[in-house]
């Protein structure tokens, strides 16, 4: 009973007991700031892909408005750092996302389970971009599922899906955001007939050359008449050559005149690279060395040449409801038989010539304008109206302006999308 009741080494049991409690709580306290840190860790890094990811976006979104994608080029099937970036590449620089993300983030090995990217990016890919067409022109709703399989480019939409991947330290972040293109109207003379001279090879008592058409008002025949000598009289009969006899003229209403001369380069270089870039996109350019086979139909054509472009008997480009505009940079433009054309033709005149770079002749019907830089010319002459003068397609000439993301289409995805 005196062992029993004895209490000596009683501290000692009290203090292993105390001791045990202590160290439980302390490794409690330990695993959850391990487990604070990990957080903690997880989120920086997921914060950084986001980044990443943005920057990607951005930077693929500002190359598509520096180029909008064409029909040849197939758009941007995916673009990752290991892309070879070349001249016309749709595809964002390396250089271009450092401006939007300068760290170097790239990922280190992930373990095996680590969650990938649903279109099947690697994770080894610092970031990864793609460019879809959306299922419809209105489509303004993403579907992960559907977009994947859609084309990277349709030539009828002026919209495209854009979607980024950001991978840090085996963390994935899916960005997506809907980019508009943006095209803006291009001033254009509104004459139906602007060159350095023009003139008729027939003789008859019939109207040619229609500058009033279905239109309100009729339209100018502007010519600069640069490289004639003689009194102003003399160079104004030499650069205006048509028939007039007493209450008619071959020109109908007759507004040709040569003051103020129109000018010698109608449009810039910048305005001609813009129109350019927008034929590309719409696949209806031809570059140098390859030209049209009769009369090229479209919305806007760019012919680089030098091409000899004709239409012959029964050939008919565009319509009146749909009228094209058709640039050659380099070559001449004829038509004969009964080829019909409705547009506008702006011959560049890059070879300088002077001689006539347009000639209308036989039944051919132009319902348009045309216009002829430097000090080449035009030329009609047939049995009835060549030229038809309509404004259609140059209030309608857009040119391509840059590419916008669209209000509220920019979110994060799901790790599944």
């Amino acid at each position: 009973m005196r062992k029993v009741r004895d209490e000596q080494g009683f501290a000692l049991v009290s203090a292993i007991i105390l001791l045990v409690v202590i160290m439980g709580l302390g490794l409690g306290l330990l695993l959850l700031t391990d487990n604070q840190q990990k957080a903690s860790s997880r989120e920086q890094a997921k914060e950084a892909a986001f980044n990443i990811a943005e920057a990607a976006l951005n930077a693929q979104v500002g190359q598509i408005s520096r180029a909008w994608p064409s029909e040849k080029a197939q758009g941007v099937e995916s673009c990752t750092p290991s892309t070879a970036y070349s001249t016309g590449s749709y595809c964002p620089t390396a250089e271009s996302l450092k401006v939007g993300y300068e760290k170097n983030a790239s990922s280190a090995t992930c373990p095996a389970g680590t969650p990938k990217d649903a279109w099947g990016s690697a994770l080894t890919n610092q970031w990864t971009t793609y460019v879809r067409a959306p299922e419809s022109p209105t489509s303004t709703i993403f579907d992960s599922a559907s977009e994947s399989k859609q084309l990277t480019y349709d030539p009828s939409y002026n919209k495209l899906w854009v979607r980024s991947v950001g991978v840090a330290q085996c963390q994935v972040v899916s960005l997506v955001t809907l980019v508009t293109r943006q095209l803006v109207a291009t001033s254009f003379p509104k004459n139906a007939v602007t060159a350095n001279w023009f003139e008729t090879t027939n003789e008859g008592k019939k109207t040619l050359v229609n500058t009033q058409g279905k239109e309100s008002q009729p339209a100018g025949v502007a010519m600069r008449c640069s490289g004639f000598k003689g009194t102003a009289k003399e160079i104004e009969e030499k650069c205006k050559k048509y028939r007039t006899w007493g209450g008619g003229s071959q020109v109908e209403p007759d507004t040709a005149k040569t003051t103020p001369p129109a000018p010698a380069q109608t449009m810039t270089p910048g305005q001609l690279e813009a129109i350019k870039k927008q034929a590309q996109a719409s696949n209806t350019f031809y570059a140098a060395g390859s030209c049209p086979a009769g009369l090229p139909q479209g919305k806007l054509v760019y012919v680089e040449g030098p091409c000899e472009v004709s239409g012959g008997a029964n050939e008919t480009a565009n319509s009146e409801a749909e009228p094209g505009f058709l640039v050659i940079a380099n070559g001449t433009f004829s038509m004969g038989g009964t080829s019909t054309f409705y547009g506008t033709v702006y011959m560049v005149n890059k070879q300088e010539a002077s001689t006539a770079i347009v000639s209308l002749h036989g039944n051919a019907h132009l319902i348009g304008a045309i216009t002829v830089d430097g000090n080449g010319g035009v030329e009609f002459g047939s049995s009835k109206v060549n030229l038809e003068y309509n404004s259609k397609s140059i209030t309608e000439l857009k040119v391509y302006a840059g590419a916008t993301p669209t209000r509220n289409t920019f979110r994060e995805l799901p790790i599944s999308q």
